[in-house]
């Protein structure tokens, strides 16, 4: 049988990314969170968030490899889907009313009940630009590791790109997270022949 990456990269596809899948189990002791002073969590749950949430979210992850801006109207139906858990989405909010800062958890109750585990999902964790090297990253996901635990859940997981520039993997280790499994991102470019 021929080795997948040799034969991807014979046919001319090169190797764009390394993602990482992360564990931590959370039965083992959680630190407390810490935020700046002024700083407050929040839920997420009401379309009234929406506008502010998506410009937080194009903010933070604007410099991330492969984004996508979203719209407040795709936060809306996120915030309608009747698979949304409104007691998993956190928001950092600044003492001037700015969302700086998300930690989306998810659990997947059927996922977890056909593999017989409990498992919780960071789903994303960022900080806005202007906010960053402050603890609100390190504060929020702690905090969203809390509420899967509270939830009953024994393993956080989560999935990272290793190249993160915001230092991501780091984060995650220094809080516990152990690296479990490595994807890798094959691309290859393709051009279009149109005739006139």
């Amino acid at each position: 049988m021929c080795n997948k990456a040799a034969l991807l990269e014979s046919c001319g596809f090169k190797i764009e990314r390394y993602l990482l899948t992360m564990e931590r189990a959370l039965t083992e002791p959680i630190p407390e969170a810490k935020f700046p002073e002024g700083f407050t969590l929040k839920n997420i749950d009401n379309e009234a968030d929406a506008a502010a949430w998506a410009e937080m979210f194009n903010q933070t992850f604007i410099d991330h490899w492969n984004h996508q801006d979203i719209t407040v109207e795709f936060v809306k139906n996120k915030l309608n889907n009747s698979k949304y858990q409104p007691e998993l989405s956190l928001v950092a909010v600044a003492p001037d009313g700015t969302f700086a800062a998300l930690c989306d958890c998810q659990i997947h109750s059927e996922n977890n009940e056909l593999k017989g585990r409990k498992d919780g999902i960071i789903n994303m964790l960022g900080t806005r630009r202007g906010f960053r090297k402050q603890g609100l990253g390190r504060g929020i996901l702690l905090s969203g590791l809390k509420l899967l635990k509270v939830e009953g859940m024994e393993t956080a997981m989560l999935y990272v790109d290793a190249d993160n520039l915001s230092g991501a993997t780091r984060l995650y280790e220094s809080v516990g997270f152990e690296r479990v499994n490595t994807q890798i991102a094959y691309v290859k470019e393709v051009s279009s022949i149109i005739d006139n």
